[in-house]
């Protein structure tokens, strides 16, 4: 079935791009025409895309937060439009929301996606299409490794979290694991580079499984017994998406297995800490671009603002999609322009100090030198390891 869906997004682009390019000799220059025009009537239009129906996060009120305080602060000449666009939370009405962003010659870029296998196949459009891509939480490593130079990251890559999380693991003497990850782009790169790195820690990994969208609670059951009737380990990695993640520790739990587990930012979600009482106090982990107690200006000025406005705490995907607008905006305002080729090479050659700290971004637009948060679970949330 996952060979059915690959071929078929791709015949989908093939089509799709055949159709435009009929439609248009040159979408590049439509697109950088248009968005002139734009600008030269004193707007700059962005799409921001995600799964909002069914990754409830906060990643639209952190750029509204961004909008406004661009705005307040005076720092662009021009007014900044975003367009909101769910991508449904699936690749292929993932990919017909790209067509939707891509048809309008006036935006200039997008802030998006939620989910790496969305990212990845949407990137190649947006390529196409001459559109700025500006990644905001997916991981997957082979987002800027396509030779685009349109698209950029403020979010480390896969292998720098399933490195962490074996320095987590070392760290806290457990020396033999299971891995259990989603069947995915993201999922199965980030147990690869977990599994490299703990061979590098001197962790046996007994035993790797994968699940995917279609397994059902038994099956799950299923493995959890036969890991615990035929291994010995110390702990879980889990791989995977809310809610599933939460569903998976519930039938590992209720089997009686009770060694820690370990994640990637996909635990860094408050959906996913709403389901742990204090019975999992120090005995869930997760590895995280977002640290809440950060001492940065900037990051203190943007917590604090985004408590008073909505009257709660940000999650990591507001953070991150702050940051992401506010660079962006950075961008568009040193390069006094709108057109995506002007603002990528202003992108590439500028420190932008926001809230996660300064950003530098590499020749292919991955974010450099982010360091990642190791937190444990205790009392209703997760803290600092």
């Amino acid at each position: 079935m996952k060979k059915h869906c690959f071929l078929l997004y791709n015949i989908l682009i093939f089509f799709a791009l055949t159709f435009f390019s009929c439609k248009n000799d040159d979408p590049v220059k439509s697109r950088q025409s248009a968005v002139k025009n734009l600008y030269k009537h004193g707007t700059v239009k962005i799409a921001i895309a995600n799964s909002f129906q069914v990754n409830l996060s906060k990643m639209w009120e952190g750029v509204i937060l961004a909008q406004e305080k661009i705005k307040k602060d005076a720092l662009l000449p021009v007014n900044l439009e975003l367009v909101k666009f769910d991508d449904g939370g699936d690749e292929i009405k993932g990919m017909t929301t790209a067509y939707k962003i891509a048809s309008d010659n006036e935006i200039c870029a997008v802030i998006g996606h939620g989910y790496s296998d969305i990212s990845l196949p949407c990137s190649l459009i947006y390529q196409y299409h001459g559109i700025l891509t500006f990644n905001f939480i997916s991981t997957v490593h082979t987002l800027t490794e396509r030779n685009n130079p349109l698209i950029f990251s403020n979010v480390p890559k896969d292998s720098d979290f399933g490195e962490e999380v074996a320095k987590v693991c070392d760290k806290n003497g457990y020396k033999n694991v299971i891995v259990y990850y989603l069947e995915n782009i993201s999922g199965t790169s980030v147990s690869n580079a977990f599994e490299l790195n703990c061979a590098k820690h001197g962790i046996s990994v007994v035993s790797r499984d994968s699940y995917d969208i279609t397994t059902s609670g038994q099956e799950i059951e299923r493995m959890t017994k036969r890991w615990k009737n035929n291994f010995v380990f110390d702990a879980i990695f889990l791989v995977g998406r809310m809610p599933g993640i939460s569903q998976i520790i519930s039938i590992i739990r209720q089997n009686g297995i009770t060694c820690p587990i370990l994640g990637p930012d996909s635990f860094d979600d408050p959906m996913f800490t709403e389901n742990l009482d204090n019975s999992e106090n120090g005995k869930i982990f997760a590895v995280s671009n977002y640290n809440p107690e950060s001492e940065h200006p900037r990051f203190q000025e943007f917590y604090s603002s985004f408590k008073e406005k909505y009257g709660t705490e940000p999650d990591q995907e507001a953070f991150q999609a702050y940051d992401a607008l506010m660079v962006l905006a950075g961008g568009i305002g040193k390069a006094c322009s709108a057109n995506p080729d002007e603002v990528a090479n202003v992108l590439r050659q500028e420190i932008w100090n926001e809230a996660a700290g300064g950003y530098t971004f590499s020749a292919s637009g991955a974010v450099q030198n982010r360091k990642l948060t190791a937190k444990v679970f205790a009392n209703g949330k997760f803290t600092k390891l």
